[in-house]
């Protein structure tokens, strides 16, 4: 039996939030996690098939439709998906499609990349969701994680399941991939900074005018609240597929053509 996802009620209570925040024009411009996006959709380069975990309200698909052919998102929460579809509905090589993390409905070896962003903290059940992806991954194909690094004062946010140190996380990774890469970002220096009333006006006001100093980057873990990973050479133990899409037909039938039952359906984180 499927672990069952944890409730993620912030779209029925922000709306679409990812998008007002990441607009730099916007009065709820978030610098970090407009970061968090740059960080991962710099990486992502002329891609045929990408799928996003855990899409939400679509707003890394928007991102980054320009760099791939098709761009396909899953996520569980009705009121994610609903708003990721209307985000995306001009975009015709985005789709969205309800389901869990836990039983991907895509065929083996299709993706060439899928994007994990801020997910695996939300997850009961993680290693289900990793030999998902890494079933429904190219061999070539790579996994992209980005999730805030554990800190022993207090959770980054009280919805979260469980934070990784780098160690732990690199441990998760794998039984499911050969290859796991780990780099950090959101210098805390400039963290501790931004969590001040000047250091929030200050940093928003940089950010929007000139660089957006949480796109820093490097090696070093105690000096980052980021952990982005990056994981290669797929592990395919686990062949469970359920009722299995191709998602060249996802795209097709959020386009509104003749090929079976919809597959932008209410979901989504």
């Amino acid at each position: 039996m499927s672990p069952e996802p944890v409730p993620f009620s912030k779209y029925d209570e922000m709306g679409a939030y990812h998008w007002a925040e990441c607009d730099r024009n916007s009065p709820r411009y978030n610098p970090p996690l407009d970061a968090r996006y740059t960080v991962v959709s710099r990486r992502i380069r002329g891609a045929k098939l990408m799928l996003d975990v855990g899409c939400g309200d679509g707003y890394l698909m928007g991102r980054v439709r320009m760099l791939c052919d098709q761009v396909v998102g899953i996520d569980t929460e009705a009121t994610g998906t609903r708003l990721a579809s209307e985000k995306l509905r001009p975009f015709t090589n985005c789709a969205t499609v309800q389901a869990s993390c836990y039983h991907l409905p895509f065929q083996t070896e299709q993706f060439e990349i899928v994007t994990l962003a801020d997910v695996i903290e939300h997850l009961e059940s993680p290693a289900a969701c990793l030999e998902e992806i890494a079933r429904v991954l190219r061999p070539d194909g790579a996994l992209l994680l980005t999730t805030p690094k554990w800190r022993p004062d207090r959770k980054w946010d009280p919805r979260h399941v469980k934070e990784y140190t780098p160690d732990e996380l690199a441990e998760s990774l794998r039984p499911n991939f050969s290859r796991v890469t780990m780099s950090y970002f959101w210098p805390i220096r400039w963290s501790r900074m931004y969590s001040t009333r000047i250091g929030w006006r200050v940093i928003r006001l940089f950010a929007r005018h000139a660089y957006n100093p949480f796109l820093e980057e490097g090696l070093d873990p105690d000096s980052y609240g980021q952990i982005l990973a990056l994981c290669e050479q797929p592990c395919r133990e686990i062949a469970h597929a359920g009722q299995v899409q191709d998602s060249k037909e996802c795209v097709a039938r959020a386009q509104g053509t003749e090929r079976g039952a919809e597959a932008t359906t209410p979901a989504g984180e």
